[in-house]
């Protein structure tokens, strides 16, 4: 399984596209955590097919996203990444 973090490609004149189904992790370091149902990845993976980052976002595409947040010690390094791991079928 190959992952990538977005941040890596930014900028960058070739983009990745993912064609294959993927999972996806929203991980966001913050001063004060929030509480769990308050983090929401709608904007950033519609970000991502606006991008031409992955293909589209209906469960075929995405199969998971999950979210974990990392308490920091100054607002100043808050930030997001966000992983896409390629998910490959079993057996072929």
């Amino acid at each position: 399984m190959e992952s990538f973090a977005c941040n890596e490609f930014l900028g960058e004149k070739k983009m990745p596209r993912f064609n294959t189904p993927v999972r996806i992790l929203i991980h966001s370091y913050r001063h004060r955590l929030v509480d769990s149902d308050n983090v929401s990845g709608k904007a950033a993976i519609d970000a991502l097919v606006h991008a031409g980052i992955l293909a589209d976002d209906s469960p075929k595409q995405v199969t998971e996203v999950s979210f974990r947040q990392t308490k920091i010690k100054s607002k100043e390094e808050e930030k997001t990444e966000i992983i896409i791991q390629e998910c490959h079928k079993k057996g072929g």
